[in-house]
C-alpha cells in the first residue's frame, strides 16, 4: 500500500515539474527573471503551476463553449437526424435551442415533440417541455461531427391509445441504443377510442438503454399507478429466445409482481408471479387477439393450495375470474387481504371503465364453529361493487346468503351494506350451537339481518332483523336492543361469545 501511494506521489510530482519547466521556457518569464525584473524572480514553483493551470482551465472552458457558436438552423436539423438514427425516435425539435456546459456539455431544446413511425400520417405521441441532449467533448470544433452521449426528457406528456401499442411493442422488440434515454417528471396519459383520458400514470424517473456485451435491453422506472408508488425493472435478452423479465414492486401494498414473457408460434406467453405477504400467485397468460386467457400454476394462499382460471377482454375491459380453494381460515384471510383495503382507500376500484366478475369456492373453512364451506361473488360494474348471491354453508344448520349488497366510499370511509338471510334447515342444531334456552325457542325457518359494516374502523351497525320474515310483536324491546348495540363504541363481534349473546337476545321477545 505504501508503494502505491509513493508511486502516485511521484507521478503527481513529475506532472507538476513538467508544467513548471514549460512555464520557465516561455520567453516572457525569462525576461521576468532578469535583473530588471528581479523582484518577480522569486515566483514559487507552485505559483507558476497555478498560473499555467488557470490558463489551461480558461482554454478548456473556451473550448467547451464552442457549440454556443453553432448555426442553430443547421443544428436543429442535425439533432433531429442524429436522434432518429441513434435512438430510433422520430422527434420534432423546435428552434428554441440553447447550450450549457454544466454539469456536462448539453443542448437544451424547449417544446419538442415525438411522433410514431407512420411515414404517411405521423401521429403525435409526446409533448416535451424540456429536452436535454448531452454531447461528447471530442472535436467540438466541427459541428458536423457532433456526437450525442445521452438524452434527457423532462416535463413531458405521453399520449397513448390502444392503437399505439403496436408502435410501442415494435420499439421494445428492437435493440435500444447503447446511449441512455432518461425521462424525468413526466406523465403517461392513456386515452380511449373517443380520445378521452382514462388513466394517468405519473413517472418520476425512467431510463432505457442497451448493454451490447450482454445483448440485453433494460428499463428502470419509478412512478405511480392510480396513486400507488411503484418501482419497475425490466429487461429483454436477445440471446435467450428474446425472453423478457420484469419485476414491479408496490411497497405501500407490500406487493411484488414478477413477469417472464416469451414468444411461441407468433403468440405471446407470460408467466406472472404475484407475492402478497406469505401468499404467492403464479399464473400463465396466453394472448390472442383482444382476449387474454389465464390459468394458475403453482399458487399458495396463506400456505394453502389455490387454483383459478379466468379471461380478460380489453375493449371494453372485462375480467371474469374463478377461484377454487381447498381450505382456509377466514380470520387469517381477512388479515391477509389488508392490501385490498388500501386499494379501496386509493379509490382504484371505483372506476367506471372496469368490469369484474370474480367467484371463489372454498371447500373447507378451518376453525369456524358454524360454517363449513362458502362461495363468494365479487361484482364490479360502472364503479359499483356488490357481493350479491354470496353464501356460507353449514352442513348441520343451513345456509347464510347475502343479497342486495353494496360496497362504496362515504365521506372517505369504506362501507358495506347488505341483507343477510340465514335459512335454517335444522333448528335443533341451530339452538344447540348458539345455546338458546328451551324456554326462548320457537319454530324457526330463517333469520334476516340488515347490516352496515365500516371496513376502515371494523364496526358493524345492525339496521334491522326479522325472525321467520316477521316483525317482532315487541317493537319497543327490539328497537332498544338495536340502539343498545349500535350506540356501543365497540359494536363489533370480537369473538364467538359476543355473537352467541346477541343471537340469544333476539329470542327474548
Amino acid at each position: 500500500m505504501k508503494n502505491i501511494k509513493f508511486n502516485i506521489f511521484n507521478k503527481i510530482n513529475k506532472f507538476n515539474n513538467y508544467f513548471i519547466n514549460q512555464f520557465n521556457k516561455i520567453s516572457i518569464f525569462k525576461k521576468i527573471t532578469t535583473k530588471k525584473f528581479s523582484k518577480f524572480s522569486k515566483i514559487s514553483n507552485f505559483s507558476k503551476f497555478l498560473i499555467v493551470f488557470i490558463s489551461l482551465l480558461f482554454l478548456y472552458l473556451f473550448y467547451l463553449s464552442i457549440p454556443s457558436l453553432y448555426n442553430k438552423g443547421k443544428l436543429q436539423k442535425d439533432l433531429t437526424n442524429k436522434i432518429f438514427n441513434e435512438f430510433k425516435i422520430n422527434i420534432s425539435i423546435s428552434s428554441d435551442i440553447s447550450y450549457s456546459i454544466l454539469p456536462s456539455p448539453h443542448i437544451v431544446v424547449k417544446n419538442a415533440k415525438i411522433f410514431d413511425n407512420n411515414i404517411n400520417r405521423p401521429k403525435e405521441i409526446s409533448q416535451i417541455k424540456k429536452l436535454k441532449i448531452h454531447i461528447s467533448q471530442k472535436n467540438l470544433f466541427k459541428q458536423d461531427d457532433l456526437k450525442i452521449t445521452k438524452i434527457i426528457i423532462q416535463d413531458a406528456n405521453f399520449l397513448i391509445q390502444k392503437s399505439d401499442f403496436k408502435f410501442i411493442n415494435e420499439f421494445i422488440e428492437k435493440k435500444f441504443s447503447k446511449k441512455k434515454i432518461i425521462i424525468k417528471n413526466s406523465n403517461f396519459f392513456y386515452k380511449d377510442l373517443n380520445n378521452k383520458v382514462v388513466s394517468i400514470f405519473p413517472i418520476s424517473y425512467l431510463s432505457i438503454s442497451y448493454d451490447g456485451k450482454k445483448s440485453i435491453n433494460s428499463l428502470i422506472a419509478t412512478g405511480d399507478i392510480y396513486n400507488i408508488p411503484f418501482n419497475l425493472k425490466w429487461n429483454k435478452n436477445f440471446e435467450k429466445n428474446s425472453k423478457a423479465n420484469s419485476v414491479i414492486r408496490f411497497n405501500k401494498l407490500n406487493i411484488e409482481i414478477k413477469n417472464t414473457s416469451l414468444k411461441e408460434n407468433n403468440n405471446y406467453k407470460l408467466i406472472n408471479e404475484i407475492i402478497i405477504g406469505n401468499s404467492k400467485f403464479e399464473t400463465e397468460f396466453k394472448f390472442k387477439d383482444n382476449i387474454v386467457n389465464l390459468l394458475s400454476l403453482d399458487s399458495k394462499l396463506i400456505n394453502n393450495n389455490i387454483k383459478y382460471i379466468g379471461q380478460i377482454e380489453f375493449e371494453p375491459f372485462n375480467f371474469i375470474f374463478n377461484i377454487d380453494l381447498d381450505k382456509i381460515n377466514l380470520s387469517k384471510l381477512f388479515i391477509s387481504l389488508d392490501f385490498l383495503l388500501e386499494l379501496f382507500k386509493l379509490d382504484i376500484l371505483f372506476n367506471n371503465n372496469l368490469s369484474l366478475k370474480i367467484s371463489s369456492n372454498i371447500e373447507n373453512l378451518k376453525k369456524n364453529k358454524v360454517f363449513d364451506s362458502s362461495k363468494i361473488f365479487f361484482n364490479l360494474k360502472n364503479g359499483k361493487i356488490n357481493l350479491n348471491n354470496s353464501y356460507l354453508i353449514s352442513n348441520k344448520i343451513g345456509k347464510l346468503s347475502l343479497s342486495s349488497s353494496n360496497l362504496g366510499l362515504i365521506n372517505n370511509e369504506l362501507f358495506f351494506e347488505g341483507e343477510l338471510v340465514f335459512k335454517i334447515d335444522n333448528q335443533k342444531e341451530f339452538y344447540r350451537v348458539f345455546q338458546v334456552p328451551k324456554k326462548n325457542r320457537k319454530k324457526l325457518k330463517n333469520i334476516i339481518f340488515n347490516i352496515e359494516l365500516n371496513l376502515f374502523n371494523d364496526t358493524i351497525n345492525i339496521k334491522n332483523f326479522l325472525v321467520n320474515n316477521e316483525e317482532s310483536s315487541n317493537k319497543e324491546a327490539k328497537n332498544k336492543l338495536l340502539d343498545e348495540y349500535n350506540t356501543n363504541t365497540e359494536n363489533k363481534f370480537k369473538n364467538w361469545i359476543d355473537l352467541k349473546k346477541f343471537i340469544n337476545k333476539i329470542f327474548l321477545f
